[in-house]
């Protein structure tokens, strides 16, 4: 594993608490494997079955959800150092969702299903660490979800951004959204329609709550958040 990639992984919280001499060791037993995508490729399709998730080492992988009628729902938007699919690989069932590289990717995959049976998991203390930073993930990931439900919830488009906004920082104070997602991505995101999400950020912008840079929202009132 290359220096940059091992930067990477130690930084994840699925490693919290293996010692840096173990790391190398816990990879083996993980069957970890790293592989390079090109943006638009899938790494997974709906109905997919796996048992490994992924940790994002370059660029940005995409979830998304589609309804029966094809229409198109952005579950969340992964950079470097974030992970994906641990739910569909804990669980063994088949995926509701689709992941695709959102950019030029590289990703490394965890074997979970090792942590569970076989040699890793008749004590060592590595698959048990990483069994339970795997829980803790899967909580955070449930609550994210939670979040996701509570936003999209909202009847006023405002209130949505607001919530979108207030879920990117716990400063209050200057609150960006990642530049990870444009606006049709971030209108998808919402749920709601490209223009409409344009109209409400530039009244938004004209009333000096935003400033506007390409792809990030800056907060320029942070009362507007607590209101």
């Amino acid at each position: 594993m290359d220096k940059y990639t091992r930067a990477v992984v130690v930084q994840t919280s699925l490693f919290n608490g293996i010692e840096a001499g173990e790391l190398e060791c816990a990879l083996r037993e993980l069957g970890a494997y790293t592989k390079t995508y090109e943006a638009g490729e899938l790494l997974i399709r709906m109905g997919d079955c796996t048992r490994s998730f992924g940790i994002v080492i370059d660029g940005r992988v995409r979830i998304d959800f589609y309804d029966e009628a094809g229409n198109v729902s952005i579950v969340a938007a992964i950079g470097r150092g974030g992970s994906f699919a641990e739910a569909i690989a804990c669980a063994g069932d088949p995926s509701i969702v689709q992941v695709e590289a959102a950019s030029a990717a590289r990703v490394i995959w965890i074997d979970i299903s090792r942590a569970f049976v076989g040699p890793s998991s008749s004590g060592s203390v590595s698959a048990r660490i990483v069994l339970a930073n795997t829980t803790r993930m899967l909580a955070r990931k449930n609550m994210l979800l939670n979040r996701k439900m509570q936003m999209i919830a909202q009847k006023r488009l405002r209130d949505r951004i607001k919530l979108f906004l207030l879920a990117q920082d716990d400063t209050r104070d200057v609150i960006r959204s990642t530049s990870e997602m444009t606006r049709s991505d971030l209108a998808r995101y919402l749920s709601v329609d490209r223009s409409a999400l344009s109209r409400e950020l530039g009244r938004m912008r004209d009333e000096g709550l935003i400033a506007l840079r390409g792809n990030t929202i800056e907060v320029l009132d942070g009362n507007f958040l607590e209101a």
